[in-house]
């Protein structure tokens, strides 16, 4: 398992061959946030793409600009799929605004059980 730990996550290739970014608690994502993680991918994965498990600690959120960005192309280049794992009620909702109004340009689905989240994206994976 490899990491690579920033300001406002931390970002790691699992054993499963799987990218897991965590939003730390407490933090407000902005889009040169957005733009490290996505660095720290490409580092991590070697420039390939992966299937992505997204969760966040209690309280974190993205503002408007990270959503569309998280959402765009430009942002899914080392991305199969999305799977976004939330631990609250507000999480959900903005998960749900997320995939609703922003549509990702990779599959995305949204989780309340992270285990289940992570049997999806292992169909993503490549051999």
């Amino acid at each position: 398992m490899r990491k690579i730990q920033l300001k406002k996550s931390l970002v790691t290739l699992t054993d499963e061959r799987i990218i897991h970014i965590h939003l730390k608690a407490n933090s407000e994502i902005e889009l040169s946030d957005a733009i490290l993680i996505v660095e720290a991918m490409g580092k991590l994965g070697g420039g390939k793409k992966f299937p992505v498990l997204i969760d966040a600690g209690e309280f974190a959120s993205v503002d408007k600009e990270v959503r569309i960005f998280s959402a765009s192309a430009e942002s899914n280049i080392y991305t199969l799929a999305d799977a976004i794992a939330y631990c609250s009620l507000a999480q959900k909702l903005i998960a749900d605004f997320y995939v609703k109004h922003n549509k990702p340009v990779v599959p995305t689905q949204i989780f309340s059980d992270k285990a289940k989240a992570i049997q999806w994206l292992k169909t993503f994976r490549k051999p």
